[in-house]
């Protein structure tokens, strides 16, 4: 603490006896020790109060940041639920736009069928009546 040694003890502790006198040097010592304790008590009270404010400030510093990491983390699920609420809207769109297309194609498709089987019908008729007008009579089996 003061960083003093065995010597400079052993010359306080003869200067001491010198003026103080034998006998009341215990007692002068019991008295100085009981100072110094309380005193070294004291200063490692002020220690830990200290510490331990210091541990409370790094705690608030501590939470404060995760508080605006938790603010971060929230604004950035914010922000992705919005994204895939506007693409999971634009997929809705492009589907109900597909399924649009998809219920036009089959009444083209069949229209284009209807009308290949409407010319298919009138070329067969016209065979059969063209193979009809061109047949010989035959004889009638009586």
């Amino acid at each position: 603490m003061f960083d003093i040694g065995f010597w400079e003890l052993s010359l306080i502790g003869i200067v001491a006896l010198l003026v103080i006198g034998p006998e009341r040097l215990p007692a002068v010592a019991r008295t100085v020790g009981k100072y110094v304790g309380k005193a070294n008590r004291f200063i490692s009270n002020i220690k830990d109060d200290i510490n331990k404010e210091l541990k409370d400030e790094d705690l608030k510093h501590i939470l404060e940041e995760q508080q605006k990491l938790a603010d971060e983390y929230k604004n950035a699920a914010s922000a992705m639920n919005s994204a895939i609420s506007s693409e999971t809207e634009s997929l809705r769109e492009a589907t109900k736009m597909d399924d649009l297309l998809e219920i036009q194609e089959p009444d083209e498709h069949n229209r284009v069928t209807a009308d290949s089987s409407v010319n298919n019908n009138n070329n067969n008729d016209k065979a059969a009546i063209t193979q009809t007008s061109s047949a010989p009579d035959s004889p009638k089996a009586s």
